[in-house]
């Protein structure tokens, strides 16, 4: 905190402003605590002037007429992202010509932006717009940017007239396996993520030789008749099994969980058959990239185990997957001391199988600690599926004599449901409950527990384990894409195929900005959550006073320690003498 001090030189009086305050000699240190760096005290003192010339200064105060307030940092920060990943060059190259006057490739870049600072509708983006820093930065006229042109211009990199007659000469010809996509040519998408993904490769550094892939769902509120036919329903991962879902694959680098391929699907799709789709164009995006030599290894879940999709990467490339565990009971009952040994606090088990005519190394491990948290959650998951049985049972007006059909559909769709028997009580007409005690003993005996399996038959255990755990990043980037918060892919409210896929693109654009954020961030020295990192940028306002129509003052908010340094990272000063200039 500062002070006024006053001095005195000659018969003149005249008064100083100053403060004192530390800092870390070496930049990327941070804290206050000990070891955390060397600092310096620093000083600061300006000239206030005499009492006379600060009075002066307080009355003629200019008190502006109009006070304009614009979203700066998070919008800033993102447009310096994506032109230090070559994004804005890409998408002019991919997404040429104009709709409205605007630049085609700008509906683009301001939805990535849009998805990551406060997602909207395309109905409510001119609004969004006009209260951000985005048409001055890019210099277009915010209020051409309507839903119409939005549906437009997206129309004219996947026509929807085109995708309709590719998928009558499909249905024609029997052919099912474009049936996944529906028929879309989203080749441009496509290529946009591949050179994207090479452009932060050269950036970062990244580990292509090892993708990890796997898949999700997004409900939607599509009813019937609907346009869209990737909507389907499915078994939901967000348990809204009412509803139609929207399909979505991705494959990421695993340091960082930078995606290579995204594409949406029929949600309805088998996860194996949808793979084995996929892998061709995997496989080429994959040898591209990686040097020749270089062994590629992709992590796969259980769900896309088959002969085919096996025997098409034998001898193409490596793959670390998991075993259903019911496949391999004489495993699982293996007692612990006929376990091989431990690595990082797992027990193991390793072994050859042939696997769907494949000679594979197999390791079983177990993870006490990850065995205590399932059956503190099967424990939960059976009380709460017994107070929701008691629930409906007291809501109906007149008490059942026989276990009613609404409550058997309850416990039969419920994944706790095997796990006890319910009766009623003919004389007291109560509920009782019984435990399936082998089914909860059969559960237990998995818990914990999981089989890993490769192709790499010399590679090392610990390798093995630690390779498979990296699919735990994929699963990160599903849910930062389902944050509410964040980026918010759902619900997703577009009704036709062509419009879901643009959307799906610019939803993983954009959480590919906020992970280059992060990285950033944690180049400097500082590891940020994507909501902190959020919020601290978004609190970076501009304010605008208007005094009069010739004279206007820009100034930016008063940031904390936490903001100045996310300024320096982004180089945000840039920003604003841009916009200072215009």
């Amino acid at each position: 905190m500062g002070f006024i001090a006053k001095r005195t030189k000659g018969k003149n009086t005249y008064y100083l402003y100053q403060e004192s305050y530390r800092e870390k000699i070496n930049e990327k240190h941070s804290g206050k605590n000990r070891g955390s760096g060397k600092s310096r005290v620093c000083s600061r003192t300006e000239y206030l002037g005499s009492a006379e010339q600060i009075l002066a200064c307080v009355k003629n105060k200019k008190k502006p007429y109009s006070v304009k307030v614009r979203k700066f940092g998070l919008i800033a920060a993102a447009y310096q992202v994506s032109k230090k990943i070559d994004l804005i060059r890409i998408l002019k190259k991919h997404i040429q010509g104009n709709r409205a006057g605007v630049p085609r490739w700008i509906y683009f870049i301001v939805t990535i932006i849009n998805r990551l600072d406060h997602a909207t509708s395309k109905n409510k983006m001119s609004k969004w717009l006009k209260k951000t820093i985005l048409p001055e930065l890019l210099n277009f006229d915010h209020r051409k940017l309507t839903s119409k042109n939005f549906w437009y211009s997206t129309d004219d990199i996947i026509s929807e007239k085109e995708t309709k007659m590719r998928r009558e000469k499909e249905k024609e010809s029997g052919d099912d396996d474009l049936d996944l996509m529906v028929g879309m040519d989203d080749t441009t998408f496509n290529t946009i993520e591949t050179e994207l993904f090479y452009s932060i490769d050269n950036l970062m550094g990244l580990s292509p030789s090892v993708i990890c892939y796997d898949t999700t769902n997004f409900y939607t509120y599509i009813e019937e008749p609907a346009r869209a036919k990737l909507a389907n329903t499915c078994h939901s991962k967000d348990s809204k099994h009412h509803l139609k879902h929207i399909g979505l694959l991705m494959a990421v680098e695993k340091s960082y969980g930078i995606p290579l391929i995204s594409r949406v699907y029929r949600a309805n799709s088998h996860d194996s058959k949808l793979f084995s789709f996929i892998l061709a164009d995997l496989i080429i995006a994959l040898k591209k990239i990686c040097k020749s030599d270089s062994e590629i290894v992709i992590v796969l879940d259980k769900g896309n185990n088959s002969e085919e999709n096996f025997k098409t990467m034998a001898g193409k490339i490596s793959w670390v997957g998991a075993l259903v565990p019911s496949h391999y009971e004489e495993l699982m009952n293996l007692q612990f001391d006929h376990y091989h040994g431990n690595w990082n606090g797992k027990l193991f088990y390793r072994c050859k199988r042939e696997v769907m005519g494949i000679e594979c190394i197999v390791v079983l491990t177990f993870n006490s600690a990850t065995k205590r948290k399932k059956l503190h959650s099967l424990k939960r998951g059976i009380e709460k599926l017994k107070q929701d049985i008691v629930k409906k049972w007291k809501s109906y007006k007149k008490t059942p004599t026989a276990i009613t059909q609404g409550i058997k559909t309850m416990k039969n769709k419920s994944r706790y449901g095997k796990c006890f028997e319910v009766s009623v009580d003919v004389f007291e007409k109560q509920l009782h409950f019984q435990e399936n005690s082998d089914e909860i003993k059969k559960r237990e005996k998995r818990f914990g527990k999981n089989l890993i399996f490769s192709n790499m038959l010399d590679a090392e255990t610990g390798y093995l384990i630690d390779t498979y755990n990296e699919k735990n990043i994929i699963e990160n980037d599903f849910q930062l894409l389902k944050d509410t918060t964040i980026i918010r892919f759902r619900p997703i409210r577009h009704w036709t195929d062509s419009k879901i896929r643009a959307f799906s693109f610019c939803c993983v654009v954009s959480m590919t900005l906020v992970r280059l954020m992060q990285w950033m961030t944690l180049q400097a020295g500082y590891e940020m959550s994507p909501k902190v990192l959020k919020d601290e940028l978004t609190d970076i306002e501009e304010v605008i006073n208007v005094y009069s129509l010739k004279e206007a003052e820009r100034m930016i908010t008063q940031r904390s320690a936490v903001q100045e340094k996310l300024w320096k990272i982004f180089n945000l000063e840039e920003i604003k003498e841009m916009l200072l200039l215009q």
